[in-house]
Protein backbone atom coordinates (compact mmCIF):
# COMPACT_ATOMS: atom_id res chain seq x y z
CA UNK A 1 0.00 0.00 0.00
CA UNK A 2 1.34 3.42 -1.01
CA UNK A 3 1.76 6.24 1.47
CA UNK A 4 -1.02 8.15 -0.26
CA UNK A 5 -3.38 5.17 -0.02
CA UNK A 6 -2.46 4.68 3.66
CA UNK A 7 -3.29 8.31 4.49
CA UNK A 8 -6.58 7.98 2.61
CA UNK A 9 -7.53 4.90 4.69
CA UNK A 10 -6.87 6.75 7.93
CA UNK A 11 -8.99 9.73 6.94
CA UNK A 12 -12.34 8.31 8.20
CA UNK A 13 -10.79 7.53 11.60
CA UNK A 14 -9.27 10.99 11.91
CA UNK A 15 -12.59 12.55 10.95
CA UNK A 16 -14.43 10.46 13.58
CA UNK A 17 -11.94 11.45 16.29
CA UNK A 18 -12.31 15.13 15.41
CA UNK A 19 -16.09 14.84 15.49
CA UNK A 20 -15.99 13.21 18.94
CA UNK A 21 -13.64 15.92 20.19
CA UNK A 22 -15.93 18.58 18.80
CA UNK A 23 -18.97 17.05 20.49
CA UNK A 24 -17.04 16.91 23.78
CA UNK A 25 -16.17 20.61 23.48
CA UNK A 26 -19.80 21.52 22.75
CA UNK A 27 -20.96 19.38 25.71
CA UNK A 28 -18.48 21.13 27.99
CA UNK A 29 -19.67 24.53 26.77
CA UNK A 30 -23.28 23.53 27.41
CA UNK A 31 -22.34 22.19 30.86
CA UNK A 32 -20.58 25.38 31.91
CA UNK A 33 -23.34 27.61 30.58
CA UNK A 34 -26.50 25.75 31.63
CA UNK A 35 -25.89 23.21 34.41
CA UNK A 36 -26.14 24.32 38.05
CA UNK A 37 -26.01 22.31 41.28
CA UNK A 38 -29.61 21.67 42.31
CA UNK A 39 -29.42 18.87 44.86
CA UNK A 40 -27.07 17.01 47.21
CA UNK A 41 -27.33 13.25 47.60
CA UNK A 42 -25.36 10.93 49.87
CA UNK A 43 -25.08 7.15 50.02
CA UNK A 44 -26.67 5.29 52.94
CA UNK A 45 -24.80 5.95 56.21
CA UNK A 46 -24.84 4.26 59.61
CA UNK A 47 -23.51 6.97 61.90
CA UNK A 48 -23.68 10.29 60.05
CA UNK A 49 -26.99 12.05 59.48
CA UNK A 50 -27.75 13.38 56.01
CA UNK A 51 -28.75 16.80 57.35
CA UNK A 52 -25.41 17.09 59.12
CA UNK A 53 -23.57 16.30 55.89
CA UNK A 54 -25.67 18.81 53.97
CA UNK A 55 -25.15 21.53 56.57
CA UNK A 56 -21.41 20.89 56.79
CA UNK A 57 -20.92 20.68 53.02
CA UNK A 58 -22.51 24.15 52.76
CA UNK A 59 -23.08 23.88 49.00
CA UNK A 60 -25.06 26.86 47.66
CA UNK A 61 -27.81 25.53 45.42
CA UNK A 62 -27.82 27.05 41.96
CA UNK A 63 -24.05 27.45 41.80
CA UNK A 64 -22.30 26.47 38.58
CA UNK A 65 -19.99 23.42 38.87
CA UNK A 66 -16.92 25.37 37.76
CA UNK A 67 -17.57 27.90 40.53
CA UNK A 68 -17.80 25.27 43.26
CA UNK A 69 -14.59 24.38 45.10
CA UNK A 70 -15.09 20.65 45.59
CA UNK A 71 -11.83 20.34 47.51
CA UNK A 72 -13.15 22.68 50.20
CA UNK A 73 -16.46 20.81 50.29
CA UNK A 74 -14.64 17.51 50.90
CA UNK A 75 -12.40 19.03 53.57
CA UNK A 76 -15.44 20.30 55.45
CA UNK A 77 -17.33 17.02 55.25
CA UNK A 78 -14.30 14.95 56.30
CA UNK A 79 -14.15 16.91 59.56
CA UNK A 80 -17.32 15.14 60.72
CA UNK A 81 -16.51 12.58 63.41
CA UNK A 82 -17.45 9.42 61.54
CA UNK A 83 -16.52 10.46 57.99
CA UNK A 84 -13.32 8.81 56.85
CA UNK A 85 -13.42 9.97 53.24
CA UNK A 86 -15.80 11.59 50.76
CA UNK A 87 -15.70 11.53 46.97
CA UNK A 88 -17.79 14.01 44.94
CA UNK A 89 -19.40 13.63 41.55
CA UNK A 90 -21.68 16.12 39.79
CA UNK A 91 -24.24 14.37 37.62
CA UNK A 92 -25.43 15.81 34.31
CA UNK A 93 -28.75 16.81 35.91
CA UNK A 94 -26.96 19.01 38.46
CA UNK A 95 -27.05 16.61 41.43
CA UNK A 96 -23.92 16.66 43.56
CA UNK A 97 -23.44 13.13 44.81
CA UNK A 98 -21.12 12.45 47.73
CA UNK A 99 -19.88 8.90 48.24
CA UNK A 100 -18.88 8.75 51.90
CA UNK A 101 -16.89 6.03 53.63
CA UNK A 102 -17.48 5.99 57.39
CA UNK A 103 -15.12 5.08 60.18
CA UNK A 104 -15.91 1.82 61.96
CA UNK A 105 -15.32 1.30 65.70
CA UNK A 106 -13.13 -1.68 66.55
CA UNK A 107 -13.10 -1.22 70.34
CA UNK A 108 -14.58 0.81 73.17
CA UNK A 109 -11.89 2.63 75.13
CA UNK A 110 -12.43 2.52 78.90
CA UNK A 111 -10.69 4.97 81.22
CA UNK A 112 -12.39 5.17 84.59
CA UNK A 113 -15.94 6.28 83.90
CA UNK A 114 -15.04 7.69 80.47
CA UNK A 115 -15.83 5.77 77.32
CA UNK A 116 -15.21 6.43 73.64
CA UNK A 117 -14.90 4.31 70.50
CA UNK A 118 -11.71 4.00 68.48
CA UNK A 119 -11.25 2.88 64.87
CA UNK A 120 -8.42 1.01 63.15
CA UNK A 121 -6.52 4.25 62.49
CA UNK A 122 -6.56 5.20 66.17
CA UNK A 123 -9.17 7.91 65.62
CA UNK A 124 -11.49 8.31 68.60
CA UNK A 125 -15.21 8.38 67.88
CA UNK A 126 -18.03 9.62 70.12
CA UNK A 127 -20.75 7.27 71.31
CA UNK A 128 -23.96 8.17 69.47
CA UNK A 129 -27.33 7.64 71.06
CA UNK A 130 -29.09 4.61 69.65
CA UNK A 131 -26.05 3.51 67.64
CA UNK A 132 -23.97 1.52 70.10
CA UNK A 133 -21.69 -1.19 68.73
CA UNK A 134 -20.87 -4.62 70.11
CA UNK A 135 -17.08 -4.33 70.21
CA UNK A 136 -14.46 -5.47 72.75
CA UNK A 137 -13.56 -3.19 75.66
CA UNK A 138 -10.04 -1.77 75.46
CA UNK A 139 -8.14 -0.59 78.54
CA UNK A 140 -4.95 1.39 79.02
CA UNK A 141 -5.46 4.39 76.71
CA UNK A 142 -6.64 7.95 77.11
CA UNK A 143 -10.20 8.69 76.08
CA UNK A 144 -9.69 12.35 75.11
CA UNK A 145 -10.92 12.82 71.54
CA UNK A 146 -8.29 15.45 70.83
CA UNK A 147 -5.52 12.96 70.03
CA UNK A 148 -5.16 9.94 67.77
CA UNK A 149 -3.66 6.69 69.06
CA UNK A 150 -0.40 6.00 67.27
CA UNK A 151 1.71 4.11 69.80
CA UNK A 152 3.32 0.77 69.00
CA UNK A 153 1.21 -0.88 71.70
CA UNK A 154 -2.01 0.33 70.04
CA UNK A 155 -0.76 -0.88 66.67
CA UNK A 156 -0.34 -4.34 68.17
CA UNK A 157 -3.82 -4.24 69.70
CA UNK A 158 -5.26 -2.91 66.44
CA UNK A 159 -3.65 -5.69 64.40
CA UNK A 160 -4.97 -8.26 66.83
CA UNK A 161 -8.52 -6.88 66.78
CA UNK A 162 -8.63 -6.59 63.00
CA UNK A 163 -7.42 -10.16 62.60
CA UNK A 164 -9.88 -11.35 65.26
CA UNK A 165 -12.70 -9.67 63.39
CA UNK A 166 -11.71 -11.38 60.15
CA UNK A 167 -11.32 -14.66 62.02
CA UNK A 168 -14.82 -14.37 63.47
CA UNK A 169 -14.34 -16.97 66.18
CA UNK A 170 -11.73 -14.91 68.00
CA UNK A 171 -13.96 -11.84 67.80
CA UNK A 172 -16.95 -13.68 69.24
CA UNK A 173 -15.03 -15.24 72.15
CA UNK A 174 -13.24 -12.20 73.62
CA UNK A 175 -14.75 -9.43 75.73
CA UNK A 176 -11.87 -7.24 76.91
CA UNK A 177 -8.42 -6.40 75.56
CA UNK A 178 -5.33 -4.66 76.93
CA UNK A 179 -1.62 -4.43 76.21
CA UNK A 180 1.03 -5.56 78.67
CA UNK A 181 4.71 -4.76 78.17
CA UNK A 182 5.67 -8.30 79.15
CA UNK A 183 2.80 -10.38 77.76
CA UNK A 184 1.87 -8.24 74.75
CA UNK A 185 -1.78 -8.38 73.75
CA UNK A 186 -3.93 -9.84 76.50
CA UNK A 187 -7.65 -10.59 76.24
CA UNK A 188 -10.37 -11.95 78.48
CA UNK A 189 -12.66 -14.66 77.19
CA UNK A 190 -16.42 -14.18 77.21
CA UNK A 191 -16.72 -17.40 79.19
CA UNK A 192 -15.46 -17.14 82.77
CA UNK A 193 -13.11 -14.25 82.00
CA UNK A 194 -10.15 -16.52 81.28
CA UNK A 195 -6.93 -14.59 80.54
CA UNK A 196 -5.75 -15.22 76.99
CA UNK A 197 -2.17 -14.18 76.17
CA UNK A 198 -1.52 -13.51 72.47
CA UNK A 199 1.82 -11.73 72.73
CA UNK A 200 3.04 -9.70 69.74
CA UNK A 201 2.53 -10.22 66.00
CA UNK A 202 1.58 -13.38 64.10
CA UNK A 203 -2.00 -13.09 65.37
CA UNK A 204 -3.52 -15.11 62.54
CA UNK A 205 -1.71 -18.25 63.69
CA UNK A 206 -2.37 -17.57 67.38
CA UNK A 207 -6.08 -17.09 66.79
CA UNK A 208 -6.15 -20.34 64.84
CA UNK A 209 -4.45 -22.03 67.79
CA UNK A 210 -7.03 -20.55 70.15
CA UNK A 211 -9.82 -21.85 67.93
CA UNK A 212 -8.26 -25.31 67.79
CA UNK A 213 -7.63 -25.35 71.54
CA UNK A 214 -11.20 -24.30 72.23
CA UNK A 215 -12.61 -26.98 69.97
CA UNK A 216 -10.38 -29.79 71.22
CA UNK A 217 -9.94 -29.00 74.91
CA UNK A 218 -12.52 -26.50 76.15
CA UNK A 219 -15.42 -28.28 74.46
CA UNK A 220 -14.51 -31.57 76.15
CA UNK A 221 -12.85 -30.52 79.39
CA UNK A 222 -14.71 -27.27 80.02
CA UNK A 223 -13.31 -23.86 80.89
CA UNK A 224 -14.40 -23.56 84.53
CA UNK A 225 -11.04 -24.62 85.96
CA UNK A 226 -8.92 -22.55 83.63
CA UNK A 227 -7.45 -19.22 84.63
CA UNK A 228 -4.97 -18.54 81.84
CA UNK A 229 -4.26 -19.73 78.30
CA UNK A 230 -0.89 -18.70 76.85
CA UNK A 231 -0.88 -18.75 73.04
CA UNK A 232 2.49 -17.11 72.41
CA UNK A 233 4.35 -20.29 71.55
CA UNK A 234 4.47 -21.93 68.14
CA UNK A 235 3.86 -25.58 68.90
CA UNK A 236 2.20 -25.58 72.29
CA UNK A 237 -0.53 -23.93 74.33
CA UNK A 238 0.31 -23.41 77.98
CA UNK A 239 -2.55 -23.30 80.46
CA UNK A 240 -2.84 -22.42 84.11
CA UNK A 241 -5.67 -23.91 86.10
CA UNK A 242 -7.06 -23.60 89.60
Amino acid sequence: MSKKESNRSLLPWITAVLMVAGIAVLAAMYWNRNVTVQDLKVNALNYTEYEMVKQTAAVPMGIKPDSLDLTEVIQRVEKLDYVRSAKPYIEPNGTLRLTIAERQPIALLINGSDRIYVDAEGVKLPILEGKTQDVPLLYGYRTSQRDTLKSESFMQVRDFLMRAKIDGFGWSTISEVAFDETDGVVALSHENGVKLIFGRNNFETKLENWKAFYGQIVKTKGIDQMRQVDLRFTNQVVTREI
